[in-house]
């Protein structure tokens, strides 16, 4: 289990979801990441996802209703906090812990919380980041920067996720 929080950006100028990002790949193959949404409507994040694709040309986003995603070289699972401070269980955590526990043992999964560290719950299965001040939509272009740029790609043009580099991404994410 990893677990990283993102700390509020240091920057005068601000993380801005609208900024202009670059494909790190040029005109290559892009990397198809899916999101699973746990307490958000599809609508919002649809929304996200158009943003999203204008930010990094060498990631495209989905939203996945399908429990594993096919195609997808990464699953990101999305979870909004579903309990309020000092309760004891949030269906939202519950539901991706046991999503994460069934997958298949060749997916790529990860979990981006839209919250702070203390309101997950104590037993997590897999690599947890949590986005702390970070709104989900910047939290999200944050890491479709970072997979991208960790990622290589197969001689039959397919993404490579390497888990090493998944694991020192949700450490390190405050270096984007």
């Amino acid at each position: 289990m990893f677990l990283h929080t993102w700390p509020k950006p240091t920057s005068t100028s601000g993380i801005d979801v609208t900024q202009t990002g670059r494909n790190v790949r040029g005109n290559g193959p892009t990397l198809c990441l899916a999101l699973r949404l746990w307490g958000y409507e599809e609508s919002e994040v649809q929304s996200w996802i158009d943003e999203l694709h204008a930010l990094h040309s060498a990631a495209t986003w989905r939203i996945s209703r399908e429990r594993t995603a096919h195609g997808a070289d990464l699953v990101v699972h999305l979870v909004k906090p579903s309990r309020t401070r000092g309760a004891a269980f949030c269906w939202n955590c519950a539901g991706t812990n046991y999503a994460l526990a069934q997958s298949p043992a060749r997916a790529i999964e990860m979990v981006v919380f839209e919250g702070l560290a203390d309101q997950l719950p104590s037993v997590r299965t897999g690599h947890w980041a949590a986005a702390g001040a970070l709104s989900p939509q910047v939290a999200l272009a944050r890491l479709g920067h970072l997979v991208a740029a960790a990622s290589t790609f197969r001689s039959d043009r397919r993404a490579v996720v390497r888990r090493n580099l998944l694991c020192m991404i949700t450490r390190q994410l405050d270096a984007a």
